[in-house]
């Protein structure tokens, strides 16, 4: 049986570090930091770059390598941080990276859960024969959702985006997946009237860990299993706490939050890339992508890849 799987990955990265006494200003420490989110230093955008540059930058590469980029038969473009309301960013950024008029493409937001959920989409649209390939891109800049001057969530958030191609073939697997949502949560994050996001601290990190941990254990269960488990970035003490409700099942659980801080939905594929790229993770396997997010929103997704090792 044919089945969808990713078959090529790319990122884009913003070229402004901010390490953390940057927040001295505001009373942090780096010792603080580093103890209550595992975060280093993180990437944030210069506040005049469009967002629909910048995911073209991630979706160029992959249709640069693609012998005929007019089989993208869609592109889900992931974004929590698009500011503007009319018109979405995806038709923008498919003219940009080089995709042809013909594409499908539509915004989505499902907050820090969003690349569950596009993966989720773009693969149903394969699997079902509605597109030959589709792109599914992550776009972020967090950086501009944040008031800078809050000490509990500026030093959390980052920018960046990723982009998976999704194609059938033969040697994959059909993809599982698992999703859940809850309106009844919603204040437990959200933007604020006066700017800036409101977290419900603990609450929050009670339900990620144990959404996150459900649908890990879910995803484990079913054949084939992940070869590997990469949840959303959103704390170090969060991803720490999964891993260990986790070790269990047996399967690697990826923590790079270190170098690229909560960058919502763009946070598992660009840590999933980060751990292709050190050699950590082989070219080829089963990536279990867990996530959690505002909403509230939660889910995985099982899902073969194989991706190229020049790219």
């Amino acid at each position: 049986m044919t089945s969808a799987g990713i078959v090529d990955l790319a990122t884009a990265k913003p070229g402004r570090t901010i390490d953390n006494t940057h927040f001295e200003a505001i009373g942090l420490t780096d010792e603080w930091i580093r103890r209550r989110s595992g975060i280093a230093s993180r990437g944030w955008l210069d506040d005049d770059v469009p967002l629909a540059e910048v995911a073209a930058e991630a979706c160029a590469p992959i249709v640069s390598r693609m012998a005929d980029p007019s089989s993208v038969g869609a592109l889900v473009l992931v974004s929590t941080s698009v500011r503007q309301r009319v018109p979405g960013i995806a038709q923008k950024v498919a003219e940009l990276a080089g995709l042809p008029s013909s594409v499908l493409g539509f915004d989505m937001n499902a907050a820090c859960c969003g690349f569950v959920y596009g993966l989720v989409t773009g693969l149903s649209l394969c699997d079902a024969g509605q597109a030959p390939s589709v792109l599914v891109c992550s776009v972020e800049a967090m950086s501009r959702l944040v008031d800078r001057t809050d000490r509990q969530t500026a030093c959390l958030f980052a920018d960046g985006a990723a982009a998976v191609l999704l194609e059938r073939r033969e040697e994959f697997a059909r993809f599982h997946h698992v999703a859940g949502s809850d309106g009844s949560r919603e204040g437990l994050m959200r933007e604020t009237d006066a700017g800036g996001i409101h977290l419900d601290g603990m609450q929050v990190y009670d339900r990620a860990v144990r959404r996150m941990s459900e649908s890990a254990r879910y995803l484990a269960e079913r054949e084939p299993a992940p070869t590997v488990l990469v949840g959303h970035q959103a704390n170090g003490r969060i991803l720490e706490q999964v891993r260990t409700f986790t070790a269990d099942l047996g399967v690697p659980f990826v923590n790079r939050i270190a170098h690229f801080g909560n960058t919502s939905s763009a946070s598992v594929p660009l840590a999933f890339a980060e751990e292709l790229d050190s050699g950590s993770l082989p070219a080829e396997g089963r990536l279990g992508a867990v996530a959690y997010g505002a909403g509230e929103a939660w889910g995985g997704v099982s899902v073969n890849y194989r991706i190229p090792a020049a790219r």
